[in-house]
């Protein structure tokens, strides 16, 4: 009842006569000022989602946005928490630093489906083995950033690989120049069944001369832990520390020339998982028990490390109409995690016992490591128009080469401490060498038809060559020999394409239709076994779209809408291989899935003061093929695992002037999310489906004449045992991943 009520009333909102009329009746809001005449009424938001600036009511296609005051308000700090605030964005969370972002239920095997962006640099994601490189997302903390935009749908004609579902784009306050500005925040909490989190953070605005200015953000936080481990008895053992710095730098090299630089170092260290064992698993015979509400029964200890730096460089140059833009980035990111492997001995040793596996000596006790090394360089030119005639475009090219090196082992544990012990016999080790080459060129062009109709239409041309080698040195469970490396090359090229066509009624409407698609680079994995297949092709989208982008009562209520349906073909699917013991990537071939919904975004501000923020989305994502070689076999018209089908994200605020410039604002903000159909396809594994939730979090926020402020805050004020993740199979006991129990903390800021 609560998805269908949602959906009828922007629905409404949008298309019912009488109100399109009282609306014609208010004067419309100078669109060419940054915020309304009314300061009641919602500001404009300009976006670059399009690599040029535009109003966030005037683009054509589904943008989600989180500006710096609601960043601030909603204690936004990483991309998990992201997800919460916008419709259509979900994310697969396996613990700090290790998220798979998803976009209208498209996620799966192999590369990201979701572009990761900080500032104008892309980001690559690592994971466990090639076939999981989006499971590691970078997840740079979110601090003294001037928006977050989520594109929702293919972008891959801007974007290239890896934004076949949509895109994330992660907006840093730039240097100013002649300005010195400075901010400090800190940060003190206690999680109930918990231990306790800190954190301080800082920038600082500094110019050096007339036409040269640095920004410089730095932070630590101490995440607390709330998951016990009763093996090895270990309390709070997903705590984590992160530490980290930015600098952005501006400087103007001539009237019409300017350069800026950026650069992210972070460090993340977690001591654990956030998930707890909450019912009994069987594996090759033998039960294993429950721990307990927020407790664990893993016999290793699953730290994870990461390290990642983030540096780019833009130079700009404008013409008296149109601007000449050339960007460089690099990325490297090193990281270490450790797996409790205890359900793999008992898995084998019931295979020998029924004679399906060679006699061979097995483990007590193993953990997995992964070690990786990814690097990326990245190089984009472009010239945009700003003509004033009809006709603009955008056109440009990029090179991008990645390098992803992996180390993969199983590695004996202390079963009284928990911790792996490096000097042991190893029990399996590979390494990988993975690299790719991506040439594009790319190009957009609107045609202004009329004062209230546009077209546009857009093209990207790509080739992308990959290399990659993966050498065992140790074979599994130490069976064999090690055999020949594997030593694949591949060649991919395509061109996608992109239209588009947008009609304004009036001044407060915006009507948009498109038809897009998406690409994702194939690519190798590091095999365990030889069964397993050594490469997967590539895969692509084709996204149709309808919406409405409407604005109301002077500014007061902003209602946007769209309808989609994406088609997903040649789709990168992961298979079972070796009785169900390892899993590799294939493609299933043709059109085999399709995710279709609809998506709203409400704000309104009935009265001054007063805030009311709601946007969702439902939608279905299935299978169109039967799936054999998926877990489960799940056939035609089966939901996709891992998604949900409907979510739903509200706030209320309020705030009132107290004591002349000061004032008070009370929030609260809410996120629901629908159950998943599926976890795993299998139904011996699907009993932990992650089931709805609804989070709620509360603040009561003094400001100080805009010098300082001061918060009392509750997240997850209920104290709910929400089910983010669930993870089992074959040789892993049931685990389901929680949101952190009821957290009360005080925040303190001040700025000059």
């Amino acid at each position: 009842m609560m998805a269908a009520s949602s959906v009828a009333m922007a629905v409404a909102l949008v298309a019912t006569p009488a109100a399109a009329r009282a609306a014609d009746a208010v004067p419309a809001a100078d669109t060419d000022t940054a915020k309304p005449a009314d300061d009641s009424g919602i500001p404009d938001i300009v976006v670059t989602a399009n690599k040029r600036e535009q109003r966030l009511q005037e683009t054509p296609s589904s943008i989600g946005v989180i500006t710096a005051e609601d960043l601030t308000k909603r204690q936004v700090t990483n991309i998990e928490q992201v997800t919460r605030n916008v419709a259509g964005l979900n994310v697969i969370n396996a613990g700090p630093g290790q998220n798979t972002l998803m976009i209208r239920g498209l996620v799966g095997a192999g590369e990201s489906t979701v572009g990761l962006y900080y500032d104008n640099m892309p980001t690559a994601g690592t994971g466990d083995s090639a076939t999981s490189a989006a499971g590691r997302q970078t997840d740079f903390l979110v601090y003294d950033v001037q928006r977050v935009e989520v594109l929702r749908g293919p972008q891959s004609t801007l974007y290239g690989s890896s934004a076949l579902a949509g895109v994330v784009r992660v907006l840093s306050n730039p240097a100013k120049l002649g300005v010195i500005e400075g901010r400090v925040d800190v940060e003190g909490s206690q999680v109930e069944h918990g231990a306790a989190g800190y954190s301080a953070k800082g920038m600082i605005n500094v110019p050096l001369g007339e036409s040269v200015a640095i920004r410089v953000v730095g932070y630590g936080v101490h995440t607390p832990g709330f998951i016990d481990n009763k093996a090895f008895g270990k309390d709070n053992i997903n705590s984590a520390n992160t530490w980290g710095f930015r600098v952005n730098g501006i400087y103007e090299l001539g009237a019409d020339t300017t350069a800026t630089t950026q650069f992210y170092l972070q460090d993340l260290k977690s001591n654990g998982q956030p998930y707890e064992w909450s019912r009994p698993s069987v594996i090759g015979g033998v039960t294993l028990p429950a721990a307990g509400d927020l407790q664990s029964n893993t016999q290793s200890r699953e730290p994870y490390h990461d390290r990642s730096i983030l540096a780019g460089l833009t130079l700009e140059h404008r013409f008296s109409n149109m601007t000449l833009t050339f960007t460089q980035s690099y990325q490297n990111r090193r990281n270490e995690s450790y797996t409790d492997q205890q359900g793999l001995p008992l898995f084998f040793g019931f295979l020998q016992s029924v004679g399906a596996f060679p006699q061979t000596p097995l483990p007590t006790a193993i953990t997995f490591r992964s070690a990786q090394k990814l690097t990326m360089w990245n190089s984009e030119l472009r010239l945009a128009t700003s003509f004033d005639g009809p006709f603009n475009f955008i056109v440009g090219g990029i090179y991008q080469n990645r390098r992803t090196q992996i180390d993969n082992s199983f590695v004996d544990v202390n079963l009284r401490t928990g911790y792996s012990i490096p000097s042991a016999p190893l029990w399996y080790r590979r390494e990988g060498d993975f690299k790719l080459d991506q040439w594009a060129g790319f190009g957009e062009a609107t045609l202004k038809l009329s004062d209230k109709f546009s077209v546009l239409g857009g093209v990207r041309v790509f080739s992308n060559t990959r290399h990659d080698i993966a050498t065992s040195i140790v074979p599994f469970l130490r069976l064999g020999s090690n055999g020949a490396p594997d030593n694949v090359r591949s060649k991919e090229s395509k061109a996608i394409y992109k239209f588009e066509a947008d009609y304004k009624p009036t001044n407060d409407v915006m009507l948009y239709a498109s038809a897009s698609q998406g690409y994702r680079a194939g690519g190798t994995i590091v095999r365990v076994v030889p069964e397993l297949p050594a490469s997967y092709g590539p895969d692509y989208t084709w996204n149709f779209e309808a919406g409405a982008k409407t604005d109301w009562f002077n500014r007061a209520l902003q209602a946007n809408i769209a309808l989609y349906r994406i088609n997903w073909y040649n789709t990168q699917i992961s298979g079972d291989f070796f009785n169900g013991s390892f899993s590799g990537v294939l493609n299933c071939a043709g059109l085999c899935a399709r995710s279709q919904g609809v998506e709203f975004d409400l704000t309104a501000r009935p009265v001054h003061g007063l805030e009311l923020t709601a946007s969702g989305t439902v939608f279905k994502a299935k299978w169109l093929k039967d799936q054999p070689a998926i877990s489960g076999s799940p056939v035609a018209g089966t939901q996709f695992a891992n998604t949900p089908t409907f979510t739903l994200n509200g706030s209320a605020s309020y705030s009132w002037a107290v004591a002349g410039d000061s004032s008070l604002e009370f929030r609260v903000d809410a996120q629901h999310r629908g159950k998943y159909a599926f976890m795993d396809y299998r139904p011996a594994y699907n009993l932990m489906a992650p089931q709805a939730f609804t989070l709620v979090n509360a603040a009561l926020t003094f400001a100080h004449k805009k010098d300082w402020t001061a918060s009392l805050f509750a997240r997850n004020l209920f104290d709910k045992r929400a089910q983010i993740n669930s993870i089992a199979d074959s040789v892993t006991p049931y685990q389901t991943l929680v949101a952190q129990p009821r957290t009360i903390g005080v925040q303190f800021g001040t700025k000059f």
